[in-house]
């Protein structure tokens, strides 16, 4: 069997702005939307989450009302997962070893990327991306149970977690796009092959029984006839 295990690992970062704390583990279970007040954002984590092998869960926000910066939400998240991430590849580098860099690409509809991932205490992210394509524009919106705007989601946002994950975790990402579309679409396939490729790296990689690629599985549809009348 294949050694994915890591002990759990508990990341704070305080400064005069925010004071969050996260905590990392492996993953041993579906787990539910991370809870983030940017609930694009705690999606695309999700997707991370599960392509790397880990369970991510906020665990303390002093001052939740820095949240409302969103650039600052997504940019110490990026940190916070990323430094998770560091100590997760010196504990298993002590112990047994890990490739310590992976390539992974996917598609998604009219979407679709490659992220490249080397842990080597250089910490970069570096994008390729199409003329056509504006990766920092409007990805999407979410809404609350009644029915009320909830909020909107950008990817020049998005792309501070990025940066933070890369600085917080000392590795080179390295993102090209090939193709853009839908940006929900494309952020999608970045954060999945975020994922795959830490866990790939990593060698924490795993995916649970009856999982496939999305969060959300196969569809299952209900076709029906309306009776004829004689």
């Amino acid at each position: 069997m294949t050694d994915t295990a890591f002990e759990p690992v508990r990341v704070a970062r305080r400064t005069a702005e925010t004071d969050f704390a996260i905590r990392v583990a492996p993953r041993t279970a579906a787990g539910g939307l991370v809870e983030l007040p940017n609930r694009l954002l705690g999606h695309f984590v999700d997707h991370f989450a599960r392509g790397a092998g880990l369970s991510v869960a906020v665990e303390r926000t002093a001052w939740p009302q820095s949240w409302e910066f969103d650039h600052v939400l997504c940019e110490d998240m990026g940190q916070l997962t990323g430094r998770a991430v560091a100590a997760i590849a010196e504990e298993r580098t002590a112990r047994c070893g890990i490739p310590g860099r992976a390539t992974a690409a996917s598609a998604m509809d009219d979407a679709a990327s490659t992220v490249r991932v080397t842990f080597e205490s250089r910490p970069r992210c570096a994008w390729s991306v199409p003329r056509r394509v504006d990766i920092d524009g409007y990805v999407d919106s979410w809404y609350t149970e009644g029915g009320a705007a909830g909020g909107v989601c950008y990817g020049t946002n998005l792309r501070q977690f990025l940066d933070g994950f890369a600085y917080g975790s000392g590795a080179t990402v390295a993102i090209e796009v090939a193709s853009g579309g839908n940006l929900h679409h494309l952020y999608e396939t970045v954060f999945r092959n975020l994922g795959d490729a830490v866990g790939a790296a990593l060698g924490t990689a795993q995916r649970l029984p009856g999982e496939g690629s999305g969060l959300a599985g196969p569809p299952v549809y209900d076709v029906s006839r309306d009776e004829v009348r004689k």
